[in-house]
């Protein structure tokens, strides 16, 4: 799959210096400081993801991750965002937008800056599944209560309580 930007290169120009760039999506993933920054995509005519229909190509554009608990403090300052249907913790500005390249430089100083909120951490592709998974404590196992046979049981207070109570005992 072919992996090189020709109408979106410009964009790489406005990372802060330091930036690694890896094959992901289709287009390249951007990682500054271990973050996932930036995803740039080229891919057009996909307008359907899972059956949905959307009013903008979906593969065609500027995808910048954010933490789904983080999107509100984006959208109240640059409206032009849109939520990608591909992952929740995506904002996207498709390249058919008619602002797209200021809107693209307006969102970039964002990066620039190093805003906190903006970025996903890099996952460690080299560690296994297995090395991933954090040991947890063994659940302690507690005797079970044994359940009294209650018709047993309501028989053998029944008789303690004629022993105790018999009135032809003196």
């Amino acid at each position: 799959m072919e992996h090189v930007l020709s109408n979106l290169a410009w964009i790489e120009e406005l990372l802060p210096l330091g930036y690694d760039a890896v094959p992901k999506h289709g287009g390249l993933a951007y990682y500054v400081d271990m973050n996932l920054v930036m995803i740039l995509v080229e891919r057009k005519g996909l307008y359907e993801h899972k059956g949905v229909s959307y009013p903008f190509e979906l593969w065609n554009g500027a995808i910048f991750p954010v933490l789904k608990i983080r999107q509100n403090a984006f959208f109240l300052k640059y409206l032009f965002l849109e939520n990608h249907p591909a992952n929740k913790d995506w904002l996207y500005i498709p390249a058919e937008h008619e602002d797209f390249e200021d809107e693209v430089k307006q969102f970039m100083r964002e990066v620039q800056k190093g805003n906190p909120l903006l970025g996903i951490p890099m996952k460690s592709e080299s560690l296994s599944k297995s090395d991933e998974k954090v040991p947890r404590a063994k659940k302690k196992v507690t005797a079970k209560k044994v359940k009294a046979d209650k018709k047993t049981e309501n028989a053998l207070f029944l008789s303690i309580a004629k022993k105790s109570f018999d009135p032809n005992k003196k």
